[in-house]
């Protein structure tokens, strides 16, 4: 596994390994999933990419793409985070306590990243942290809640 997929990881389970979701939407075209845990500021993924699911709609015509997504969010509203993980294609996912299973494509339509995990507290205060996946895989990572060691490691 390449180091920013462990730094990525590390960061995902520190960030969402005791959350739920609190709300869910679509702003500006980029579909969320906003998280709360019993830090005081929420954590906010944004998604600009393919979504797969072990939630059926049974090829429903009448719902759209976008409807589907929102519903499959519903499943999950105020539902805890039980797994998440990320792989070095950039593929994200999460896995709820009531079985709902999500993916995120690691690549995007635009060739934009495909989504990213963020704080809502600025990047330069304690706490504050922002992961960006790269499309076809990598991570940038803003990490200001990240302690820096007194005593580094020697290699």
């Amino acid at each position: 596994m390449h180091p920013d997929t462990i730094a990525a990881n590390l960061l995902l389970q520190r960030a969402l390994g005791r959350s739920a979701v609190e709300s869910f939407g679509l702003s500006h075209q980029i579909h969320f999933l906003e998280f709360r845990d019993d830090e005081p500021h929420d954590h906010v993924l944004s998604i600009d990419t393919d979504m797969s699911s072990n939630v059926s709609f049974d090829g429903d015509p009448r719902l759209t793409a976008d409807e589907q997504r929102l519903l499959v969010f519903n499943r999950v509203n105020l539902r805890t985070v039980t797994r998440v993980v990320c792989d070095d294609e950039a593929n994200l996912f999460l896995d709820f306590d009531n079985g709902v299973q999500l993916r995120f494509a690691g690549t995007s339509a635009e060739g934009y990243e495909p989504w990213q995990l963020g704080s809502r507290m600025p990047l330069d205060e304690p706490g504050g942290y922002l992961l960006i996946a790269q499309c076809s895989g990598g991570y940038a990572i803003w990490d200001g809640s990240a302690t820096p060691t007194s005593h580094p490691e020697k290699v």
